[in-house]
């Protein structure tokens, strides 16, 4: 399995998987990447793809942003 995460959580303009993510995220709050700023998608969609490849059972976990493989 991959050390990270990507598909819709990976930034297609720098590569990097940080999400800027706000206190206040609603499901159609849109994410930035905090490493760029490009536009990664809404919230709902990024949440779902987190889920479906492994973070909702914990073998993904987020850190200040970064989504990482749990060791």
């Amino acid at each position: 399995m991959d050390k990270r995460l990507d598909h819709k959580l990976d930034c297609k303009a720098c590569g990097t998987v940080y999400l800027e993510i706000p206190e206040d995220v609603q499901s159609h709050t849109p994410i930035y990447c905090s490493s760029c700023g490009g536009l990664l998608g809404r919230w709902d969609e990024l949440e779902r793809d987190f889920n479906q490849q492994g973070g909702g059972n914990g073998v993904f976990e987020m850190r200040d942003g970064q989504i990482i493989r749990r060791e």
